[in-house]
């Protein structure tokens, strides 16, 4: 009985982890839809750039502030686990007051030597920022058999 009560937790772990990822996948998926939906134009760099602040969206996407009014979506070149769960992030930048694409990397201080390089850079409107956190945290469709 122990042993059929661990094989069938594992297997619900599996399947957790395996929906996990599909739906981490799906939402990469859906952000650059959005992306070309909306024909937003990437900058290779912004000048004037200050730190102001940053959420996560997705293992490759995330947001940072430079002000209130400047808002940015960064594309990260591949897979960058560590963002999706960091409390805090690391730019490495080439220039201090710029922030450029291709160049510039975004890292986790519990592992400042694996950095993600920053592929592009979208600034966005608050109307495309809160498009794109509805796509990260959809809203839940009632369920109409309660």
């Amino acid at each position: 009985m122990f042993k059929q009560s661990v094989i069938l937790f594992l297997l619900m772990l599996l399947t957790a982890c395996a929906n996990r990822s599909v739906n981490l996948t799906q939402m990469n998926t859906d952000i650059r839809q959005y992306i070309t939906a909306n024909d937003m134009t990437d900058v290779s760099r912004v000048t004037s750039f200050r730190f102001h602040g940053w959420n996560s969206i997705s293992d490759e996407f995330l947001l940072l502030n430079s002000s209130p009014k400047r808002k940015y979506l960064i594309e990260m070149s591949g897979y960058c686990s560590d963002i999706r769960w960091a409390h805090s992030i690391i730019l490495d930048r080439s220039m201090d007051s710029s922030l450029h694409a291709k160049f510039d990397s975004i890292g986790v201080p519990d592992q400042p030597a694996l950095n993600c390089r920053i592929e592009k850079i979208y600034p966005i409107t608050p109307e495309q920022k809160d498009a794109i956190f509805a796509i990260k945290n959809p809203p839940e469709e009632e369920n109409s058999n309660k």
